[in-house]
Formats: structure tokens, C-alpha cells, sequence
């Protein structure tokens, strides 16, 4: 079974919730750990999967979810199955399904959206931050049932340059017409996670 390259942060006390966070394109499994730092949430063991592909950039540098382009056709078939590792992992560890957000970032909040919504159960949450639906017609389509009870945080920063915030009004639409309890929280920031997320990540993970 295809099995990610993984940074683990576990805190110092018995661990109650497991938070997967999924970089952004170019990304690594290293990158996102000083947003688990600003968060200092108790009780969490994060997982940092690295993803699976090598970035088309000149010198191959960083990592991509996804592998291809529109005109060829996009392969994921080997994030997924890392990612269905991952969840065994993280069951196996005695985290119950309600125990595990997702949480990613640009196009680990693509991934976020494609992965966990396709599961057959559902899970506590996921926030897609500066993320989009890439396969928007195909979600709709592929979506199970079983996953309508995870509650999903969409956030995104209202000067971002890189995705526009319209992508994740879009998504907003789309995962509401499907009948997910989803909510979008806007910042004042660009294309990043800035100190002011705090406030809006920490209560949707404590209550849920």
C-alpha cells in the first residue's frame, strides 16, 4: 500500500484529536508546522504527509497533490491511496472517525474537499483555507452520502492574489446545494495563513 512520507507533532499530553494538514503546491510536509505552532491547540497530534509527486518546476522543487495538466488528464490514484494508509494509521492509533479534521492549504485544500467527501463516513471536520473544487462536476457526482456529517470551514483571505476568493464562494455553493453544514470566513490577508486565523480555527475545532 502507498504509504506518504510523514512529519508527525504530537503534544505533550495524551492526544484526543488527530488534525491531518495537507500542504499547498510546491509544498512539503515540513511547511505547515508553524501554523500548528501558532494554533497551540491542546490535546492534537498533527500529521504532516508529504505529497506523492514531484512539482513541474525547473529544478523539481517541492511537491504536488496532483499529477498532469487539463489537457492530458491528472493522476492522484497515488494520493489517495496514501491518504487511505493514513486514516487506517490514524484509526489503528485509537482516534475515532469523529476525532480527525482535515486541514489544508491552497491545493492541499483542494485535496481536502476531492479526498474527504468522497469517504464512506464522515469525519469531525475540514478546513480548506485559499483553496478551490478542481473537479467541480465530478464532486457532485462523487460525493457519498455517508460523509454529509463533517462540518466544513471554509476560509480565505480577501486580498489573495494567487486564488481568488471567488473559488472559495464557489465551493461555498456547491458544498451548500449538496447539503454539507459549511461556513466561509473571510480575512484581511493574502495567499497565507496569517495570526488572525487563531480565532477562527481554534473554536470550530474545540467545539466540534
Amino acid at each position: 500500500m502507498m504509504k506518504l512520507d510523514l512529519h508527525i507533532l504530537d503534544s505533550k499530553t495524551n492526544a484526543r484529536t488527530a488534525i491531518i494538514a495537507l500542504h499547498g503546491w510546491t509544498g512539503d510536509q515540513f511547511v505547515l508546522e508553524p501554523v500548528a505552532n501558532m494554533l497551540k491547540l491542546g490535546s492534537v497530534k498533527w500529521f504532516f504527509p508529504r505529497a506523492p509527486y514531484f512539482a513541474p518546476t525547473p529544478k523539481k522543487k517541492g511537491f504536488t497533490w496532483f499529477e498532469g495538466s487539463d489537457e492530458k488528464g491528472w493522476s492522484y490514484q497515488k494520493t489517495f491511496d496514501g491518504l487511505d494508509n493514513l486514516f487506517n494509521q490514524i484509526l489503528n492509533e485509537g482516534f475515532g472517525k469523529m476525532d480527525i479534521f482535515v486541514m489544508g492549504f491552497s491545493q492541499g485544500a483542494c485535496l481536502a474537499m476531492e479526498y474527504v467527501l468522497r469517504l464512506p463516513f464522515s469525519i469531525a471536520g475540514i478546513i480548506p483555507i485559499a483553496g478551490f473544487i478542481k473537479f467541480k462536476d465530478k464532486l457532485k457526482l462523487e460525493h457519498s452520502q455517508e460523509s454529509k456529517a463533517t462540518k466544513i470551514l471554509l476560509m480565505h483571505g480577501e486580498e489573495d492574489k494567487i486564488v481568488d476568493l471567488n473559488e472559495s464562494k464557489a465551493s461555498f455553493q456547491i458544498l451548500n446545494d449538496l447539503g454539507y453544514n459549511v461556513d466561509l470566513q473571510t480575512y484581511g490577508a493574502g495567499h497565507k495563513i496569517p495570526l488572525s486565523c487563531r480565532a477562527i480555527i481554534e473554536p470550530f475545532i474545540e467545539k466540534n
